[in-house]
């Protein structure tokens, strides 16, 4: 018997599970945006150190975390989701009390990457297990709870900064250890011992060298785009791409490569990946261009910035878990398409009302709260992709969405930040590029939900058979048999998906023959 199966002894266990994976969800992502709001003081505190040197704590632990989530979800797949998670927790942990005693700023950033490695670990193993604790039925509220906390966590980070600087910047890293211990006595409690271990493979170091240098150059020339001299980060990016295209190759004829080519065989895995790219981008955006709109053109002190824009993570932290439901009934595409509709809505309120003077209710609240809508229909349904990624490259599949999160971040930031320019005098009207950004990040975002495939039949509800349709099978092959096709849990796939999709990827991604369609 499976996790995700059993009675009701087996249904509360897996609740217990979401928890354990949700609160290192939590950690990751928090850390992410926490120590952002504490540069300035971080800058007094290790002076005579520059802000661009200080801004290296932050450049770490991005460039590092999206450089080694394949690697590490390729690893997880191999040595167990349970093993791997509660090694990534103890590293994260040791890492963040690291951070707080750093003597110096180069002792600070070294633990930054080192509390990047153990997050790598914990992302993709965080989400293949709260997949593998529930049934296919139930698993768009278990994606959906995981993705409202990584909401929370990045709205909350600024607000939570902002509090603990107060006292000392030094208690943005000690509050991750008790949390941390809580994580790690809890996951060896209820984490199942068999989750995610699978046969074992050959190590792909050539695949895992090439991917950290493709993710990591690609994602440095994004994060110090407006720092570093333009040649220097074109020539990184020229770098990361030509990398990039010899990972391509090395993929497509190596037999067992780090990047399984039958992720991308499933228009519902490669969708979400172009999707969350494409939302990210905009979340980055809107993110930072509501903060810098309210600290420099409204005048706003760092906490009030915080405060006002928590309605927004506040809205999606309420919404997400609901989002299975609602999937269920409208399908996949339909609930992207929404909340991308509301992302686009909350990007056309701002500019809409661009020309007005300061006033938080008439222009930023509405805004708000469209976007913690639109974020908490299209967060958990890009991140439900995981499920029609094959169970044992489920770590892998997560880790894949989880870089597509980090590239699209990058991306927003360098963006938004070269469409507004260095200035720091900048009135509501200046920021209209910034939104326009964020609505074409919001239409982006819908074409890819369209390109799910999953429209129009809500989940466990297959289409009829017809012309070039087979009927559903389960992965012993019997007829409609209510599970999952083979290759694919968590997700519906008939007979012929594969072959009729393949041409949208194929040009980049061969299909493997050994895997049924």
């Amino acid at each position: 018997m499976t996790q995700g199966e059993g009675g009701e002894g087996a249904g509360d266990r897996r609740w217990a599970v979401l928890a354990v994976v949700s609160l290192a969800q939590f950690l990751t992502v928090l850390d992410l945006w926490v120590a952002n709001i504490a540069l300035p003081t971080l800058e007094r505190a290790f002076r005579p150190s520059s802000l661009a040197g200080v801004s290296w704590i932050l450049a770490v632990y991005a460039v590092f975390l999206a450089a080694l989530l394949l690697p590490a979800g390729r690893i997880a797949d191999r040595l167990g989701w349970r093993r791997c998670f509660l090694a990534g927790l103890m590293v994260f942990g040791a890492a963040s009390l690291g951070c707080a005693l750093a003597p110096s700023l180069a002792v600070l950033i070294a633990c930054r990457g080192i509390q990047a490695a153990g997050a790598a670990v914990l992302m993709p193993t965080s989400l293949g297990l709260a997949v593998s604790a529930f049934p296919e039925r139930q698993r768009g509220t278990a994606v959906g709870v995981w993705a409202a906390v990584g909401g929370v966590a990045a709205g909350s980070g600024p607000v939570l900064g902002g509090v603990l600087v107060q006292w000392s910047w030094r208690l943005i890293f000690v509050i991750n250890v008790p949390l941390v211990i809580l994580g790690i006595v809890a996951g060896l409690a209820v984490l199942p011992r068999s989750a995610g271990r699978q046969t074992a493979r050959r190590p792909d170091v050539p695949g895992s060298l090439l991917v950290l240098s493709t993710v990591g150059l690609v994602c440095l020339a994004l994060t110090e785009a407006q720092t570093w001299p333009a040649a220097g980060v074109l020539a990184l990016l020229a770098a990361g791409l030509v990398l990039g295209a010899i990972l391509v190759v090395h993929v497509r004829h190596r037999p067992d490569p780090i990047i399984s080519p039958r992720l991308f065989t499933t228009r519902r895995f490669s969708a979400g990946v172009a999707g969350l790219v494409a939302y990210y981008t905009g979340f980055a955006a809107i993110l930072l261009g509501c903060t810098l709109m309210l600290n420099q053109a409204w005048h706003y002190s760092v906490l009030e910035t915080a405060v006002a824009i928590a309605p927004g993570p506040l809205t999606a932290a309420i919404g997400s878990p609901f989002s299975g439901l609602v999937s269920a009934r409208i399908g996949i595409r339909s609930t992207i398409v929404t909340g991308a509709a509301f992302f686009a809505a909350a990007a056309a309120w701002l500019l809409a009302v661009g020309g007005r003077p300061a006033d938080y209710p008439a222009i930023l609240l509405p805004s708000m709260v469209l976007w913690g809508l639109a974020n908490a229909l299209i967060q958990p349904s890009l991140f439900a992709a995981a499920t029609a990624a094959p169970r044992s490259e489920l770590a892998s599949g997560s880790a894949v969405l989880a870089m597509s999160r980090q590239v699209g971040s990058a991306l927003g930031v360098a963006v938004l930040v070269a469409v507004l320019g260095s200035g720091t005098a900048r009135t509501l009207p200046s920021f209209a590029h910034a939104w326009i950004l964020v609505l074409a990040s919001a239409v982006a975002t819908g074409l890819a939900g369209l390109a799910s495939g999953t429209g129009g039949q809500p989940r466990g509800k297959p289409a009829p058979p017809g012309p070039g349709r087979g009927k559903l099978t389960s992965p012993a092959g019997s007829a409609n048999s209510g599970s999952p096709a083979t290759g694919h849990p968590g997700g519906y796939t008939e007979n012929g998906v594969a072959q009729r999709t393949a041409p949208l990827v194929n040009g980049i991604w061969p299909r493997d023959p050994s895997v049924p369609p």
